[in-house]
C-alpha cells in the first residue's frame, strides 16, 4: 500500500512527470513495473499523485542505463541499487586490463590484513609502472568501485575503507607535488578545483587535479563542498579561467543540473565550467548548455588543447 507523503517534511520528492523527464522512462512503464515487479514504490501526496524519493530516482537511472545497454526489464528492475551499480561498472570495465589491476582482490587482502605501509608502497609502485593517468584509469577507479562493493557486502569495515581513501589521497598528493617540482613553472589556463556543497566524495576531485597537473596547468585547489557564491567569489579573486567540478554518481540529477545551469549563468562568459566524475559520464545529455564534460585524461587534454589554441 502506498504511503501518503508529507511534502513539507520531504522536499526531495519527484512527481511522475519529473521522473519521466529525468530518467527517460515513460509514465505507463513506471506504472506497469509497480504492478509487475513491485518497484518503484512511490509515495502519494494528499491528492493521491505519485511521488518518488531520491533513492528510487537513483535506482531508476541505473535501470535505464542497463536497459539502454540491452538488458531486459525483468532481469534488472527488481535488483537493488548496489547490484545495479556493480552491473554497470562491470559493463564499463575495459576488456584489456593490465596485470596490475587484473586481480583487485589482492588489494582487498592488503586492507583486510591491516598493512598500511605495504598498501602505500604497492600504490606508489603502480603509479611508477603505469604512469599517473593510466594508474588512475586502469587501477584506481575500478579499485575504488571494488572497495565500495566490498564494503556494501560487509567484507570491509568502515575503518578499512577509510584507510584506503586516506592512503590513496596521500599517495596522489605526493605524486602531484613531484610533478610540480619536475615540470617547473605552470602555464594557463588557471583552473579552480572544487565540488558543490552536497558532494561528499573527494577522491574524484584529487584525481581531476592529477590530470591538470600532468598538463602543467595553474591550479587553485579549494577542496570539496564550496557554495556556489564562494565559487563565484574565488573566480574573481584568483582570476580563474576554468572552474572544474567533480560530481559522484550518487548525486541528484535534477538538483545538480539546476545548480550547474545557475552557476553557468552566473559565471563570466569567458570562464569555462567543466564537470567530471561518474555523474558527468552518466548524465551527459542532461548537462546544461555551456558545461563541458571531462571524465578522463584524454578529454581533459582535448579541452585544454582547444582552450590554448583559441588563445594563441
Amino acid at each position: 500500500m502506498n504511503q501518503t507523503a508529507d511534502c513539507s517534511q520531504a522536499p526531495n520528492l519527484w512527481s511522475i512527470a519529473e521522473i519521466e523527464r529525468d530518467t527517460g522512462l515513460g509514465k505507463d512503464t513506471l506504472r506497469i513495473w509497480e504492478r509487475r515487479y513491485g518497484f518503484p514504490t512511490p509515495l502519494r501526496d494528499a491528492r493521491g499523485d505519485r511521488l518518488y524519493d531520491q533513492p528510487q530516482l537513483q535506482r531508476l537511472l541505473r535501470i535505464k542505463q542497463l536497459l539502454d545497454s540491452g538488458h531486459r526489464p525483468g532481469k534488472v528492475v527488481p535488483l537493488s541499487l548496489p547490484v545495479l551499480e556493480a552491473m554497470l561498472q562491470a559493463s564499463c570495465a575495459p576488456a584489456d586490463q593490465s596485470d596490475a589491476s587484473a586481480d583487485l582482490d589482492d588489494w582487498l587482502n592488503l586492507l583486510e590484513q591491516g598493512q598500511p605501509a605495504q598498501l602505500r608502497a604497492a600504490l606508489q609502485q603502480q603509479l611508477q609502472q603505469l604512469g599517473l593517468s593510466q594508474a588512475i584509469e586502469q587501477l584506481l577507479v575500478p579499485l575504488g568501485h571494488r572497495i565500495g562493493q566490498a564494503w556494501l557486502a560487509d567484507r570491509l569495515s568502515i575503518h578499512q575503507e577509510h584507510l584506503f581513501s586516506e592512503t590513496l589521497q596521500s599517495v596522489l598528493r605526493e605524486a602531484i607535488a613531484n610533478l610540480d617540482a619536475s615540470n617547473g613553472s605552470s602555464r594557463p589556463p588557471r583552473v579552480l578545483l572544487t565540488t558543490l556543497p552536497q558532494e561528499q566524495h573527494t577522491l574524484g576531485l584529487l584525481m581531476a587535479e592529477c590530470y591538470f597537473a600532468l598538463a602543467r596547468c595553474e591550479r587553485v585547489a579549494l577542496g570539496p563542498r564550496l557554495p556556489p557564491s564562494e565559487i563565484l567569489s574565488a573566480v574573481e579573486h584568483f582570476q580563474v579561467d576554468i572552474v572544474a567540478l567533480s560530481i559522484s554518481l550518487h548525486a541528484s540529477v535534477r538538483e545538480i543540473a539546476d545548480q550547474l545551469a545557475l552557476l553557468r549563468q552566473q559565471l563570466p562568459a569567458e570562464v569555462g565550467l567543466w564537470v567530471g566524475g561518474a555523474w558527468a559520464s552518466a548524465n551527459r545529455r542532461r548537462l546544461p548548455k555551456g558545461v563541458l564534460p571531462v571524465v578522463n585524461d584524454a578529454q581533459v587534454n582535448t579541452g585544454l588543447a582547444r582552450w590554448r589554441a583559441a588563445r594563441g
